[in-house]
């Protein structure tokens, strides 16, 4: 059975909450802190204290550092984290948060990616929550997380580019595509740091069947009169049959046939679609009228959100009509898995009866080691087996 972890999020989500409530559903703590400690970033303390919120008991967490007056770009937190002897699990599901807020930033400031200079979540505060979320998930073997509906409180925030509404700009990026409930609470309730974990874990935002292993609770820093400010982590085994695994949502298919397009302005509208936000896309050759070369451009998007893929893709080259089609689709759940190897460790993705090795990584070993890709592929797999057995 796989490790899953259900977020109860009713007064929202926040990095620090979250990396409390692992801790108090069993995180070890001393680990914690001796990976993060690998982290160049100055003298820091990591405190984390029980406490009582509207009479339910949780852990709240603090981050302690002298005060630092520069700013960190993208590329100096990412070159941190590679630094790093980390799992590599963990070292992946850091980079892939930090490279989603800072293409949320990029988005917001008009800059690019390396370009994006990080104000609070680039505090040492907020570094120590992604990594040490990443670090927790790794360490408690946690496959796939799942979180509720998000709270969409009202106020303001202030941060370095004044006072601004709720949720903040980069927040409310990376929210698109998630469930909001409208709740009276007056305030901050999903930062940045929270929306960027749960989308660069690849977070699913429904209920799902398990079978409770624990239950931990992680303390907001602000009090609210109507309910306790606590995020909980419900942590437990998937207990779905393999009936029970597919699962399905439903999505927007745009196509359009291009025939004047050089491959550069093909190369720059599919980057940019995916940063956006597509689920899939692709190009196919094929003869136009008057025997013109094309291709035929097929993108897989949320829901609700064609209207603003459309208007990239006429944004973006030079088509003058798509069509759209509304489609459900039927899906497995993924999930990752490290195995040893002989040639070292090897993360391979598991969806249903599907394994497959993580491609890049396979490559890279295969040069490192002097041996052909294949071989390392098919030892990954060969891997993953033998530790099923075992298990059994």
């Amino acid at each position: 059975m796989s490790r899953i972890l259900y977020l109860d999020c009713p007064t929202g989500i926040a990095g620090d909450m979250l990396l409390a409530a692992l801790l108090d559903a069993g995180g070890q703590l001393e680990m914690l802190q001796s990976q993060l400690s690998q982290l160049d970033l100055g003298d820091w303390q990591l405190d984390c204290q029980p406490v009582s919120k509207n009479g339910i008991s949780a852990l709240h967490l603090e981050v302690s550092f002298p005060h630092q007056h520069h700013h960190r770009h993208y590329s100096d937190i990412r070159a941190l984290i590679e630094s790093t002897d980390w799992p590599q699990r963990a070292q992946k599901m850091a980079l892939a948060c930090f490279k989603v807020l800072a293409e949320a930033e990029a988005q917001v400031h008009s800059c690019t990616v390396e370009g994006v200079h990080f104000h609070e979540t680039g505090a040492v505060d907020s570094i120590i929550d992604i990594c040490g979320v990443a670090l927790l998930l790794d360490q408690m073997n946690i496959d796939q997380i799942y979180f509720s509906p998000l709270p969409l409180s009202s106020g303001t925030v202030e941060c370095a580019h004044g006072i601004l509404p709720v949720p903040a700009p980069a927040a409310a990026l990376l929210m698109r595509g998630m469930q909001l409930l409208p709740s009276p609470l007056i305030g901050e309730t999903v930062t940045p740091t929270g929306a960027a974990i749960l989308k660069g874990c690849q977070a699913i935002q429904t209920m799902p069947q398990m079978q409770l292993i624990a239950i931990g609770y992680g303390a907001g820093s602000r009090n609210f009169a109507q309910q306790p400010n606590v995020l909980r982590a419900l942590l437990g085994e998937d207990t779905k049959t393999a009936v029970d695994d597919m699962e399905q949502d439903n999505v927007e298919v745009l196509r359009t046939n291009i025939d004047d397009a050089s491959g550069e302005l093909l190369g720059q509208l599919w980057e940019k679609a995916f940063a956006l936000g597509a689920l899939d896309m692709s190009y196919t050759p094929l003869m136009m009228k008057k025997g013109r070369p094309g291709w035929a451009l097929e993108l897989i998007v949320p829901a609700g959100r064609g209207a603003e893929f459309a208007s990239l893709i006429f944004r973006e080259s030079s088509t003058i009509g798509i069509r759209v089609t509304e489609m459900k689709r039927f899906l497995l759940p993924r999930r990752c898995e490290t195995v040893e190897t002989a040639f070292g460790p090897i993360t391979v993705k598991i969806s249903g009866d599907t394994i497959a090795p993580e491609a890049d990584q396979v490559a890279a070993v295969a040069v490192q080691k002097g041996v052909s890709f294949k071989n390392v592929y098919q030892a990954a797999i060969a891997s993953y087996w033998q530790k099923q057995k075992q298990t059994e």
